[in-house]
């Protein structure tokens, strides 16, 4: 019975360790989230955006290993160390997100080393932690090898699309576009377009005078001439809501139906052509 209660606690304890082993830097999470970060380099600002994303993971997804493996990240950037975005190689992703997420990384690589760390440390911060974003949600290791992932694809589908916003800007593009989405024949703002004028308004906060162009657009259900003002009202809600953000519009126009993002038929109900572009350029 002693013999059997040895082997027993042997092998609680083994559990234990090997509990402790896959947890690693998950035991950071909590002190880093802890850490009042100053940006203004690029190192600054990645451990800024690592401890924005150890939040979501911790708080959100509740994912503690691999906040911690976000945590150790921006703990090395925030101690001047040289932190590279994570390799797809490494992650359990399926066959086919591959070529992409290698070409993505390919091309951050390229923009953080042609000087996007030292010219635009923001922007390359952000697309570097939204692409360690992307590959994270696109791993399927929840359920093992031979899964085929994500587990949550619409999280995967954010983290790309905030990728590939902010990517241009680190290469040293001028320009960046934003997109507002309506509901069908509305012009009021639905919760996730408030977060994207929101979203607008801190990125325009940190350049001077930019020139801000806002086009608005419907889909084609509907008569042209209705559309017309249809695009006209989003356009001017779109106004409104940044002027109330203390951000200036340089232009604002209209098009209806005649410029749709999808093309489709007549009388075609497509969420993807009811919006208002913002497009800045500095």
């Amino acid at each position: 019975m002693k013999k059997l209660s040895r082997i027993l606690a042997v092998g609680t304890f083994a559990v234990f360790l090997a509990g402790c082993v896959d947890i690693g830097g998950s035991f950071l999470v909590d002190p880093f989230m802890g850490e009042r970060i100053q940006t203004g380099d690029f190192n600054s600002w990645l451990a800024h955006e690592y401890q924005r994303r150890t939040g979501v993971e911790r708080d959100v997804d509740m994912e503690w290993t691999h906040a911690g493996r976000l945590a150790e990240k921006g703990y090395a950037a925030l101690h001047g160390e040289n932190v590279l975005p994570w390799v797809p190689g490494d992650w359990n992703v399926a066959g086919g997100d591959m070529a992409e997420l290698n070409a993505a990384r390919a091309r951050l690589i390229a923009a953080l080393d042609s000087g996007g760390r030292r010219d635009t440390p923001e922007a390359c911060a952000k697309s570097q932690v939204y692409y360690d974003g992307w590959l994270e949600q696109a791993h399927d290791n929840d359920y093992g090898p031979g899964f085929e992932g994500p587990v949550q694809p619409d999280y995967v589908a954010s983290e790309k699309a905030a990728f590939y916003q902010w990517i241009p800007l680190c290469e040293g593009m001028q320009t960046q576009s934003f997109i507002i989405y309506f509901a069908w024949d509305r012009s009021d703002l639905t919760d996730a377009a408030v977060a994207v004028v929101d979203e607008i308004a801190a990125f325009v906060s940190r350049y001077s005078n930019p020139n801000v162009a806002l086009d608005g657009h419907t889909d084609t259900s509907g008569s042209n001439r209705y559309n017309v003002g249809l695009s006209q009202r989003r356009a001017d809600t779109v106004q409104d809501a940044l002027n109330g953000r203390s951000v200036s519009s340089s232009s604002v126009e209209w098009f209806g139906e005649t410029q749709p993002a999808v093309p489709t038929g007549d009388g075609v109900r497509e969420p993807l052509n009811r919006r208002v572009e913002v497009t800045i350029s500095r």
